[in-house]
């Protein structure tokens, strides 16, 4: 689908630098010309459709005369082949444990002040909780030995 999409873009942007917008003369002619773009486009678009379509289909396929015609074969399957032994299961379970979470900080620019003492502190960057530590449920897998 990506290759028509693409050839279809490519063949309007073609068809729009090949005519040039702006021209003197009859308002008939113009018109005539859109026709017979819009009526190229139209055969180019079917074509580039109908060859698209042709190599996606499942259709007859002529084999041989005494034989009659020959369907193309579909996709094979992926599935699990009967001689091959299953997979073991995995032996263990899932377990809920609670896990702590450490608190998060963001960084703010504490601009420059005077302190109580009405001394001068410069400004600087300071950290600010942004949430709270807590403890959150997790599952978590615990094999068998």
């Amino acid at each position: 689908m990506k290759k028509v999409l693409v050839s279809l873009i490519a063949a309007v942007v073609c068809l729009s630098l090949l005519t040039t917008s702006i021209w003197a003369g009859s308002k008939q002619r113009r018109r005539w010309e859109g026709v017979a773009i819009g009526v190229g486009a139209a055969i180019l678009g079917h074509a580039i459709l109908k060859d698209y379509r042709h190599h996606h289909t499942n259709e007859k396929i002529g084999v041989d005369r005494h034989r009659g015609t020959y369907y193309a074969p579909p996709p094979p399957q992926r599935h699990r082949r009967v001689d091959c032994p299953p997979r073991p299961s995995r032996r263990g379970h899932w377990e809920i444990r609670k896990v702590w979470a450490p608190p998060t900080y963001k960084k703010v620019r504490n601009p420059g002040h005077y302190n109580h003492r009405r001394e001068w502190v410069p400004a600087k960057w300071i950290k600010i909780i942004e949430q709270e530590g807590h403890w959150i449920e997790k599952e978590v897998w615990v094999g068998r030995r």
